[in-house]
């Protein structure tokens, strides 16, 4: 489903509210699949917005996947990001566009 995505952390670090309120959401087909995984070496459930091509991603895909929390405006999607060879924590929170 297309959605509106803001990712709450930077490199595992939660983003101030400030920086939150100003980002510009990405949009996109947000896609949650069992899928093997290279990066991980196991299968995972795996968060990401639809492009194509995994190479031409807007966002880093999130692996271990869950809806951690859901709201009427919106749901929250945990995992872990994988940037720069290292693995951080992250949250999306995603609300219909």
């Amino acid at each position: 489903m297309y959605f509106h995505i803001i990712r709450l952390r930077e490199r595992g670090k939660s983003r101030d509210k400030k920086a939150l309120q100003s980002d510009t959401p990405t949009a996109g087909d947000l896609r949650i699949e069992h899928q093997p995984t290279k990066e991980l070496g196991r299968p995972s459930r795996v968060a990401f917005i639809a492009s194509g091509s995994p190479d031409n991603e807007p966002l880093p895909r999130l692996y271990d996947a869950d809806v951690h929390s859901m709201a009427p405006n919106g749901f929250v999607v945990t995992g872990i990001e994988i940037v720069d060879g290292v693995a951080y924590g992250q949250s999306w929170f995603c609300k219909q566009p």
